[in-house]
């Protein structure tokens, strides 16, 4: 049966050392996922630390005991501190070492006591327990909580807690170094390591989630504004369209006035602040209605309102129109500009009327609201 364990245990420490290689390999090809690079890292120790473990009766005690488990504790305090990368909290470098330094010196305080394999069994599980509890609490409080990869750490983390336990539990029912001999404590290790195995998987898996997640993000968001780009618009009020069927609904396309002027007097980049401007002001209009807007390209914005909020639309563009105009905007390097919009406005029934035809529609009044002096509101009321 020792036999069996222990070559079980060479064979998951090379697999788990290889995996935690690759964790790190890839945290260092990504520069933005720290989060990898702390895994990665932490991974490495660990796994330094159960090779210590594993050569105890080939060297020193000191080495295979005081050592390796210091390591390990450096190992879990990144564990904590890669959870933190990853939600980009900050890490709190001086608390992690004043935790590690802390368990160190209790195993160090209790190295010659003469129930000290025991002892220190039962202590290096409550460090454990601390640390993943540390990082628990990082999962549970994220408001990506309802993830997969998030709910499955979290379970992970609660069963390497429970088998911990189980460990301490063990310890209080030897003595005298008789738990080391144990056939329970070695398959009590030996449960650890797949546990911790299966977490590094997660590890990656929630990495690449959120890798997935920004990218879908940056695919369908304007990346000054943040709001939906022109396909991801299009594709959302066609799937709104369906929806309302037989409802009314409203578009409103909306342009800054001679705003390559703002360019060419003011920068770039306070024309981008006007553009930043121009999507927090939707955000703060829009807050209270059914509407789903975006930048379609250049100093353009698009509107669609349904249900109600479609009946209001000529106000809330009046509102829009008036809430820009009102106050300059102050830009990043303290210029401040005047800038007002024209917007076009058409309306009618959802499953009568289809996208393209309300683009259109809105489209030729933003036309006549340009011929007409700008800084206003036309739409095709008949529709309405």
């Amino acid at each position: 049966m020792q036999l069996h364990l222990g070559t079980l245990y060479v064979v998951q420490l090379t697999t788990f050392t290889l995996l935690t290689l690759a964790v790190l390999l890839m945290g260092l090809r990504y520069p933005q996922e720290q989060a990898l690079r702390h895994w990665g890292i932490g991974g490495i120790l660990a796994s330094v630390s159960m090779l210590l473990i594993a050569l105890r009766p080939a060297i020193p005690l000191w080495l295979s005991v005081e050592v390796a488990n210091i390591v390990l504790f450096a190992a879990l305090s990144l564990t904590w501190s890669g959870a933190l990368a990853l939600e980009q909290r900050p890490v709190r470098w001086r608390l992690q070492f004043s935790l590690v330094f802390l368990a160190s010196a209790l195993l160090l305080a209790i190295s010659n006591a003469p129930a000290y394999f025991e002892q220190r069994a039962a202590l290096y599980s409550s460090c454990y327990m601390m640390f993943n509890l540390l990082t628990l609490r990082v999962f549970v409080s994220s408001p990506h909580r309802q993830r997969l990869g998030y709910r499955l750490i979290t379970t992970l983390v609660l069963l390497l807690m429970l088998a911990q336990m189980g460990r301490i539990t063990l310890a209080m029912h030897f003595s005298q170094g008789e738990l080391a001999g144990s056939p329970f404590f070695a398959m009590a290790n030996f449960v650890l390591i797949l546990l911790e195995f299966a977490k590094i998987l997660a590890f990656i898996f929630v990495c690449f989630e959120a890798l997935e997640i920004r990218l879908y993000k940056l695919a369908m968001h304007d990346p000054l504004t943040g709001l939906y780009n022109r396909r991801a618009f299009h594709d959302q009020a066609a799937l709104r369209l369906a929806v309302h069927a037989g409802q009314p609904v409203a578009l409103l396309v909306l342009d800054l006035d001679f705003f390559k002027q703002v360019n060419d007097h003011h920068g770039h980049q306070a024309g981008d602040d006007v553009l930043v401007h121009l999507a927090r002001l939707l955000h703060a209009q829009l807050a209270p209605f059914d509407a789903l807007y975006g930048r379609s390209g250049g100093e353009e914005f698009v509107i669609l309102l349904t249900g109600n909020a479609a009946n209001l639309a000529p106000l809330i563009a009046e509102n829009i129109r008036g809430a820009l105009a009102a106050d300059a905007i102050q830009t990043s390097d303290a210029q401040h500009i005047q800038q007002t919009t024209s917007i076009g406005l058409a309306g009618g029934i959802a499953g009568q009327h289809t996208l393209r035809q309300l683009i259109m529609e809105a489209d030729m009044a933003l036309y006549q609201a340009k011929q007409q002096g700008r800084d206003c509101v036309r739409g095709a009321m008949n529709t309405l």
